[in-house]
């Protein structure tokens, strides 16, 4: 155990030797947590430089627009609507229109029943009141034969 914490302390003493050490890049010396502040500060400096980029493009893109040919597409796209509205009412206005047709054959046709029912009512009233009398005139015959009836 002895030469495991021998290497700890090896490991610890490199790491401080680490932080300790500086070095020189482009005639800047640096250690190594300066470095890293330099490295992200940048990073930071480089996204925001391209999220302005972007962000111009998207302007760009946007000032570019035909807002015409939109105009023209809307303008034709109401049209559409507009006679597809005009159609409809027409349609509306056409059931309604074939509904009452119906309506008025449905009445018709039910007062002709009607009519028809009253007139073979009368009809079934003559052919009883005939068929009565025949029944009377023949019982009268077959009564008295001589009667002459």
């Amino acid at each position: 155990m002895a030469d495991l914490g021998d290497k700890l302390e090896d490991i610890e003493g490199g790491v401080e030797a680490l932080k300790a050490k500086q070095f020189k890049v482009f005639g800047w010396t640096f250690s190594w947590t300066s470095l890293s502040l330099a490295v992200a500060g940048a990073g930071s400096v480089l996204g925001a430089l391209y999220g302005g980029f972007v962000t111009y493009q998207k302007v760009e893109e946007i000032a570019s627009l035909d807002l015409g040919a939109y105009a023209a597409q809307m303008e034709q796209t109401s049209n559409k609507i507009e006679t597809q509205e005009r159609l409809l009412e027409s349609i509306e206005q056409n059931l309604r229109d074939a509904k009452q047709l119906t309506y008025d054959i449905e009445k018709r046709v039910n007062d002709k029943i009607v009519r028809f029912e009253d007139k073979m009512d009368k009809f079934e009233a003559k052919v009883e009141d005939t068929k009565a009398e025949l029944e009377d005139k023949l019982q009268k015959a077959l009564d008295n034969p001589l009667s002459g009836q």
